[in-house]
């Protein structure tokens, strides 16, 4: 079914259709990340964030812009993990 298939000419459709997707954040690799894009980062909505990182103390104020530090946010979820169960 896959052989059918023919994308010739499918970017040049397609150019300027599509929004540009914001980079991929990887919280094991970035150590900071804007309050604006912890969203983005964590699989949680923005105000469970911003309470998550006010519990770990990771936030990080800067001349009015709010960076969360993610080493401190991750400890905090890693203690919040339940045991295993067998």
């Amino acid at each position: 079914m896959l052989a059918d298939l023919n994308l010739e000419g499918l970017e040049a459709l397609c150019e300027g259709k599509f929004k540009k997707l914001p980079q991929c954040m990887n919280p094991a690799r970035e150590k900071y990340v804007r309050k604006t894009d912890a969203s983005l980062v964590y699989p949680f909505g923005r105000h469970t964030i911003d309470n998550i990182a006010k519990k770990a103390g990771a936030i990080i104020e800067v001349k009015g812009c709010i960076a969360y530090d993610t080493d401190a946010i991750n400890r905090y979820l890693d203690n919040m993990r339940l045991p295993a169960e067998m």
